[in-house]
């Protein structure tokens, strides 16, 4: 009986370790999609900054126009002047026309540049989303294949459990009950062996009297510290 508890105990953790990969593999997958999602909402944030700096331009080059305009009536007023001081007065108009044309120049190169830069992180933003996708795409296939394999395989060994706790069950249900609990306690881990008188469960140092028994596998123990099942594994 202490042999089968063994096949099963190997069996079960089996069985757990497909079944934890079963829960990691979607959650890897999510950890993608949510860094495809960040790079998604950072392109979002440089596309409004673009429609920003697009906005802030079509401002400056209203203002420009009209600074242009105003440039041309003022050439044409000189050509009407009567007096000295009229002239005057249009030279400074005109003066302080081409002063506002030569600062809103400068705005928009300056914004150009500016422009310049956001549409090459766009750009860079872009070909990474690109290329997350299709990274996430390809890990998506992979995943599911590996799912399929993975499921199928913890299928198999649950129908070989069944047998294998069906036999434990038929000759000592009390017995599979115990180990079930345990098994369920430490979650995946229900019998352990005993190497120098240390169970490997817990780590502790077992009884000298109950590690000969033990040994002698007249029965099945338990380990007084973790209540693990306990045996010894033959040389």
């Amino acid at each position: 009986m202490l042999d089968r508890l063994v096949d099963l105990q190997n069996t079960d953790e089996k069985i757990v370790a497909y079944q934890r990969e079963e829960d990691k593999l979607p959650k890897e997958l999510e950890t993608r999609e949510r860094k495809l999602q960040d790079l998604e909402e950072q392109r979002k944030g440089i596309e409004e900054e673009l429609a920003h700096f697009n906005q802030q331009l079509a401002d400056l080059d209203r203002e420009l126009e009209a600074v242009k305009e105003s440039t041309r009536r003022f050439q044409s007023r000189l050509l009407v002047v009567k007096t000295q001081r009229e002239y005057q007065a249009v030279q400074r108009e005109g003066e302080a026309a081409r002063k506002k044309r030569g600062e809103l120049d400068g705005q928009i190169k300056e914004l150009r540049e500016e422009m310049q830069g956001v549409e090459s992180q766009m750009r860079e933003t872009e070909q990474a989303i690109e290329e997350e996708r299709a990274s996430l795409e390809k890990q998506r296939t992979e995943m599911g294949k590996a799912l399929k394999t993975i499921r199928k395989e913890r299928e198999d060994l649950e129908k070989t459990r069944e047998v294998e706790a069906g036999l434990i069950g038929q000759n000592d249900p009390e017995l599979l009950a115990r180990y079930q609990k345990v098994f369920e306690r430490y979650k995946g881990q229900g019998v352990v062996k005993v190497v120098g008188g240390v169970c490997y469960g817990c780590f502790m140092t077992v009884p000298p009297q109950l590690y000969n028994q033990v040994l002698a596998k007249g029965t099945v123990h338990s380990c007084p510290n973790c209540g693990r099942i306990i045996y010894v594994e033959e040389n």
